[in-house]
């Protein structure tokens, strides 16, 4: 670790160069090391982060629960706790967050947790960097590496009294993360070797998700097997990111083209795939297909992809050539109709009737598990489909916005905008309901450019 001088030289310098980069000015010939520097050009050209920021904002209420990420979690927790001496002893606190960077617990010296309030260091609080700019957990949720985070090296000037440590623990499958552990300290430096320590630490639990991931890889081969004696058709096994496990026995496609033939031709294979995966999640009978044109082929090949579940766990899925089954999705994930010139009607069950709704009377949908409610002019009633962003797919043309990952609102149908005390925007919906429907953080700038704000 270096000698208090030269940090003090160090941050000084570290300092002045945030001050010109705060400014708009080019720093790259200034000592800040790469991952900094890039983390700072998050924040100021992606995220517009106030650098004058003196906490972390509070988080969204809602947040998305899986098997996966509540057992990395749990056994995180268990980490924490057998580390947790040798952190208080730094005089330093721990703390855990999801994948989305908002603290799920903090433990630690007293001193430290009682600072750590003051910034919101604590449950609840949104340390992503697009809400809190640079800082040991955001970065680490940016950067697979982790990050330690000295002082003047925060984006927010607010946080300078923090020297932090975050190592990001990632599903081997996709490189989504799934949480962060996090050391942080007041008013001390923490030591080089602290990053390392972290990574050690986690290790147990990252072997265990790519032992899991392995035996996921195994079941989509099985159930590749399974399919191939009774389909007939060219097949490919894909997991959950979107990447190729195994293909049909002979290993060719149409034409003659090979599976990486394929693949080259058709790079949205993995998004589509992606997208697909996110609906089977919410519906496991969900079937789709989409028509993408191969130029290896000089023409249009469907495909048809149909989710493989273990003990109720979507692990991946199946992609089978040349059938059109299920869904419609276009490329650009949007549901397709095959009927033109009829207005888009939206379907809700209420007792045993189906209901015929038009986007008018609909006042906003609200995502509830897996059951989609929409408020209207009838009453709050149940869609018969299922999901929100297939939904939102179908009627953003129509005037509705995206507020929140659990909310659909009909932008003809607001009559006010709050901002609540802490600074998170709210919308009243229509006099008649009387609703109010909040806005996340992360999508109040698109709503603002949707309302013309």
């Amino acid at each position: 670790m270096q000698s208090p001088s030269d940090w003090k030289t160090r941050d000084q310098v570290t300092a002045a160069a945030w001050e010109r980069f705060v400014a708009g000015c080019d720093v790259g010939d200034a000592r800040v090391r790469p991952q900094i520097l890039l983390s700072w050009s998050r924040c100021r050209d992606e995220y517009k982060i106030d650098p004058r920021q003196s906490c972390a904002p509070a988080a969204d209420e809602y947040c998305d629960h899986s098997l996966k990420n509540d057992t990395v979690v749990a056994e995180l927790g268990s980490v924490a706790r057998s580390i947790l001496q040798e952190v208080e002893a730094l005089g330093g606190l721990l703390a855990i967050t999801d994948g989305a960077g908002r603290i799920l617990t903090a433990l630690g010296d007293r001193r430290a947790l009682r600072h750590g309030e003051q910034s919101n260091l604590a449950p609840w609080s949104a340390w992503s960097e697009r809400a809190t700019g640079t800082n040991g957990m955001g970065t680490a949720l940016e950067d697979p590496r982790g990050i330690l985070v000295w002082r003047s090296e925060h984006w927010c000037e607010g946080l300078r009294d923090w020297s932090c440590a975050g190592t990001s623990i990632r599903d081997p499958t996709t490189g989504q993360p799934l949480a962060v552990l996090d050391v942080s300290s007041w008013g001390k430096l923490l030591p080089d070797n602290v990053l390392p320590w972290l990574r050690r630490a986690v290790q147990g639990i990252e072997s265990e998700l790519r032992e899991r991931a392995a035996r996921d890889v195994s079941d989509i081969k099985a159930a590749l097997e399974r399919m191939d004696r009774r389909a007939g058709r060219p097949l490919i096994a894909l997991d959950v990111g979107g990447g190729v496990v195994a293909v049909h026995d002979d290993g060719a496609f149409l034409a003659g083209i090979s599976c990486l033939d394929l693949t080259k031709d058709f790079p949205a294979l993995k998004k589509f795939v992606c997208q697909s995966i996110s609906r089977a999640r919410a519906d496991r009978s969900w079937v789709g297909f989409a028509e993408p044109f191969i130029p290896s082929v000089g023409d249009i090949v469907p495909f048809t992809i149909r989710p493989v579940v273990k003990n109720n766990r979507v692990i991946g899925a199946l992609l089978m050539l040349g059938e059109s089954a299920g869904e419609h999705v276009s490329l650009e994930g949007q549901s397709a109709t095959r009927s033109s010139g009829a207005p888009p009607r939206v379907l809700a069950v209420q007792g045993n009737r189906l209901i015929i709704l038009y986007p008018d009377q609909i006042i906003f949908a609200e995502a509830e598990r897996n059951t989609l409610w929409l408020t209207t002019d009838r009453g709050r009633i149940r869609a018969r489909a299922r999901g929100l962003e297939k939904l939102h797919n179908e009627l953003r043309d129509k005037g509705f916005i995206r507020v929140h990952r659990h909310f659909l609102v009909n932008s003809k149908r607001i009559s006010e905008i709050k901002r609540g005390f802490r600074g998170q925007l709210s919308l009243v919906m229509d006099p008649r309901c009387r609703k109010t429907v909040p806005v996340s953080r992360r999508r109040e700038p698109g709503v603002r450019r949707a309302l013309d704000l």
